[in-house]
């Protein structure tokens, strides 16, 4: 099954050159994970764009967006992690961008490996780098859907709202027929 939403076409096909240019810019191996990915489709829009996150950010208290995730072409995705880094100001060093809007980037980094790298996100805006999680792999797995997710408190919510009308209904319903009969009572 696609992570990616279906709504893009034109996107080239990546390549065992792409893969070797990749890897060969940035002296480290990308993650097997990534590649597999990137070989269904070369980047784009997904189907899956939030990651719960243990810190606050500028998007929410307890998640991130991610809703595009690079591909490898010359000059485009990843290969634009250096141009980004100097364009935004990002001083962290050994990463490669994976997604991101300028604001806040989400990143490889190989920091003390050349093989393993955690997944960081940077904000441009703060200046301030958080590890999301330990490897792509484990990106892919904690991921989801904004909408998947709020539909359950919600719909929580809902009932919750609907016992309480419901119960005030009741008890509305026994103080009018105690004064009802209070009235009669007393005539």
């Amino acid at each position: 099954m696609s992570i990616f939403r279906e709504d893009e076409a034109n996107i080239p096909k990546l390549t065992k050159e792409d893969i070797a240019m990749a890897e060969a810019t940035f002296g480290v191996s990308l993650p097997a994970s990534y590649v597999n990915v990137l070989m269904e489709r070369n980047g784009g829009y997904l189907k899956k764009d939030e990651v719960p996150v243990n810190f606050v950010n500028d998007w929410a208290d307890d998640h991130i967006l991610f809703d595009h995730l690079y591909g490898i072409s010359q000059d485009e995705g990843i290969m634009e992690t250096e141009y980004l880094r100097a364009e935004w100001g990002i001083e962290k060093d050994n990463i490669i961008i994976i997604g991101g809007d300028g604001h806040a980037f989400i990143a490889l980094d190989y920091e003390g490996t050349t093989t393993n790298p955690k997944v960081i996100y940077i904000s441009t805006e703060t200046e301030k780098v958080d590890l999301i999680c330990n490897s792509f792999d484990e990106l892919l797995q904690i991921m989801y859907t904004a909408e998947e997710e709020e539909i359950k408190p919600r719909a929580k919510g809902k009932l919750k709202n609907i016992l309480t009308i419901v119960i005030l209904l009741v008890v509305c319903g026994l103080i009018i027929y105690k004064g009802y009969t209070f009235i009669l009572d007393v005539s």
